[in-house]
């Protein structure tokens, strides 16, 4: 029952995704409406031209149809993959995008990871040793790390490290080996990783000590079950469920570090790309980073809530599927 029950809420969280994602599209489409003049405009960047050439374009891109037919137009070549062609370099923006994602991902993955990896042990330290030198010692690091901005440690990271000490490349992501490729990716991720990791920690701290004064807990060491049982069994277990939703969330904020780490570190990720298509004010590319982040945003937030249900003891799936 409680398989089922599962594929239930998943396919009914699924089926959800697809209203979300409908007013996802219409506001990426609607983006292009902002810039004065268009895409027309845009493309000719105040050149002088001809009639004849700006009403080929409108005809190209659908302006001088209603709005709706305009939307339908470019959702049908959404749907078969043709996010259009980017306006300064002309490459298609689909290639654009999945030749860039893969970093991305590398570098929002690792983060998480490295983020999860050390400060879940920090909070416990931190936790078990309440009011002592360690407690004092992980809260002050963890409230410094989730004040700094990404690009000032970002920079503070390529600085001392690349630049002074010389331990790590300035900058881009390596050949294939991947030896070279961890030595490149070590700086950015790291910078990437200092915030979530200070929030993780805090998180991880709280629900430690919450959890520790519970009276199942009480109860357990009273039978004289072992410390490390009881930290393992009967406090982490509970103390993933804040610490998972607050993974899956950062998963989603991570993408703004991204953006200034990416460019900081001259990777050729989404990040930069996005930057440089702001700055060239090419909409394609704008309107295709943007709604691949909103697909992104909207997928993790699913993942989220399946994953909460999954490891949350107290809520089954035949309530939740309700």
């Amino acid at each position: 029952m409680r398989g089922r029950a599962l594929l239930f809420y998943v396919g009914r969280r699924l089926l959800l995704l697809i209203p979300v994602t409908l007013l996802v599209t219409i506001a990426v489409f609607l983006l292009a409406s902002l810039v004065p003049g268009g895409v027309v405009a845009v493309i000719l960047q105040g050149h002088p031209t001809d009639t004849a050439v700006v009403e080929a374009l409108r005809q190209k891109y659908h302006l001088n149809d209603p709005i709706y037919v305009q939307y339908l137009a470019w959702l049908g070549n959404v749907l078969h993959g043709d996010l259009g062609r980017s306006v300064l370099t002309s490459e298609p923006v689909s290639y654009a995008i999945m030749s860039r994602l893969a970093l991305t991902v590398e570098l929002n993955a690792g983060g998480l990871l490295l983020a999860l990896s050390v400060g879940v042990p920090l909070g416990i330290i931190a936790a078990t040793k309440q009011g002592r030198g360690r407690d004092r010692a992980v809260v002050g690091v963890a409230i410094f790390g989730s004040s700094a901005p990404h690009f000032i440690v970002a920079l503070v990271i390529l600085y001392v490290f690349a630049e002074k000490l010389n331990l790590f490349p300035l900058f881009g992501t390596g050949s294939d080996d991947i030896g070279d490729r961890l030595w490149h990716m070590a700086l950015p991720i790291v910078a990437l990783a200092i915030g979530p990791l200070a929030l993780i920690t805090k998180i991880t701290r709280a629900s430690v000590l919450d959890l520790i004064e519970r009276d199942h807990v009480l109860f357990a060491r009273a039978r004289g079950v072992s410390e490390l049982r009881i930290l393992v069994v009967y406090v982490l277990r509970n103390a993933l469920i804040p610490i998972v939703t607050t993974a899956g969330l950062l998963l989603i904020g991570l993408l703004t570090g991204t953006v200034f780490v990416e460019t900081i570190f001259g990777l050729p990720g989404l990040g930069q790309l996005l930057v440089s298509s702001v700055k060239g004010t090419d909409i394609p590319m704008i309107q295709g980073l943007v709604l691949v982040i909103g697909i992104w945003v909207v997928l993790a937030n699913v993942f989220i809530d399946v994953v909460y249900v999954l490891i949350d003891p107290r809520v089954g799936f035949e309530r939740a599927a309700r």
